[in-house]
């Protein structure tokens, strides 16, 4: 193996990561991009410079998809069902996400799990930004557009009909 092709490698996917955490997916396929572009091939060395980034604790899926959530809760509201697909698509396990919205659905007092409060609560937020475009439509075209709206990013039908039934009786 070509060191300097190495350093490259490992200085190219930590310049990669500088930006924002990234899941081993995501730097593999970086990686291979470069090979490809240097006409470099071998599999094993973007194996030895992922292992590298694993050993400087640069990559790291559970925490990558911990972060992924955050972002998404906070600043992209998005369902439940629409993120874990974000995070299959990112090369995330199954029981990485799993367990990760398990951790998220710890049970409250009320016997209501944390994750269903939230993501009602994210989803109502991100139908008020909407509302004022909506206001001046017939009720049923204003249902439908907040129910196809919430679908598209995620939300589950019956937190959508619960955001549906109280913003109808506010009116």
């Amino acid at each position: 193996m070509d060191t300097t092709v190495y350093e490259k490698l490992v200085n190219a996917g930590i310049r990669f990561i500088s930006y924002r955490p990234r899941s081993e997916k995501e730097i593999r396929d970086f990686l291979k991009k470069k090979l490809n572009r240097w006409k470099v091939f071998g599999g094993t060395v973007a194996d030895k410079v992922i292992a590298r980034l694993t050993e400087l604790d640069y990559v790291d899926d559970a925490k990558f998809a911990a972060w992924w959530v955050e972002q998404r809760q906070t600043f992209r509201p998005k369902g439940i069902r629409l993120i874990k697909q974000e995070l299959r698509a990112k090369g995330i396990g199954m029981d990485i996400a799993e367990e990760l919205m398990q951790d998220l659905s710890s049970q409250s007092s009320d016997g209501r799990s944390q994750i269903d409060y939230r993501e009602k609560e994210l989803a109502s937020n991100a139908v008020r930004k909407k509302l004022d475009l909506w206001q001046k439509l017939p009720s049923l075209v204003k249902k439908k557009r907040i129910y196809d709206f919430l679908s598209r990013r995620g939300f589950a039908a019956d937190t959508i009909g619960s955001i549906i039934d109280e913003l109808m009786q506010k009116e």
